[in-house]
């Protein structure tokens, strides 16, 4: 008998994306995410502002931004939780590293690595894991690095409500037709002001960026630029 579906909305979260990973592969390849026309070069183009050397793609799906990355001589290494998602990347991209690891379970096998940019591009949706991802993702940054972070925009996002909390995604942002077969992921909402408040407290220095879609002038999403301070981690040695 198949096991029943777990009710923690963080276990259901990365179960979900096990469930539709081979759908989503296709939703991408046929590029049926509109607002990814828009998205995906904002966090190009945050990335190579920094000019890294070494690249950390925490969430990385299939592996698009890893090998744009790559294409433009940076040193990638990048993880994802759904087994499926991560040979697929392997496949299309053999020279960079790629590693199925939930976010609990980092650094394992990174520990003692270090890299210029860790970067979560629409990857973050849980609520206490993203706490634990937030709080270790600067001490794998090389001195003066930074780590960026593209979320849905909370004003877009909220589906009228803009209380904090567990959410049902519905495929938010997909066409009906092409939804994915099963059940949609559950996400956990934070307000703008919850958002900032959470990466304040990982002792960075936040600076935010929200793309805008050009027809509606609204914010399709929000880019976090967060740099370790300094006088923080000394006091922490």
């Amino acid at each position: 008998m198949p096991a029943e579906p777990s009710t923690d909305p963080e276990r259901r979260v990365v179960d979900c994306w096990h469930d539709s990973a081979s759908h989503w592969q296709q939703l991408l390849e046929h590029h049926r995410l509109a607002s990814r026309a828009m998205t995906n070069p904002a966090i190009e183009q945050a990335i190579l502002s920094y000019q890294p050397g070494t690249l950390l793609d925490v969430g990385c799906g299939e592996g698009w931004l890893a090998r744009q990355m790559a294409a433009q001589g940076i040193r990638v290494t990048a993880t994802d939780a759904v087994a499926t998602l991560v040979e697929s990347a392997r496949r299309q991209d053999p020279k960079s590293r790629y590693h199925c690891l939930e976010y609990a379970a980092l650094p394992g096998p990174l520990n003692g690595q270090q890299y210029d940019l860790a970067v979560c591009n629409f990857s973050l949706f849980g609520d206490e894991s993203v706490r634990k991802l937030l709080s270790i993702l600067p001490s794998m940054l090389s001195l003066g690095g930074r780590v960026l972070i593209q979320t849905l925009h909370p004003l877009s996002a909220c589906q009228g409500d803009y209380r904090e909390g567990w959410r049902s995604s519905q495929w938010q942002g997909i066409d009906s037709a092409s939804h994915p077969p099963g059940e949609a992921p559950p996400w956990y909402f934070r307000p703008m002001a919850s958002w900032l408040a959470l990466l304040q407290q990982t002792g960075t220095v936040v600076e935010m960026e929200e793309p805008l879609d050009p027809d509606s002038r609204l914010p399709l999403s929000v880019i976090f630029h967060l740099q370790p301070d300094q006088q923080h981690e000394h006091n922490k040695r």
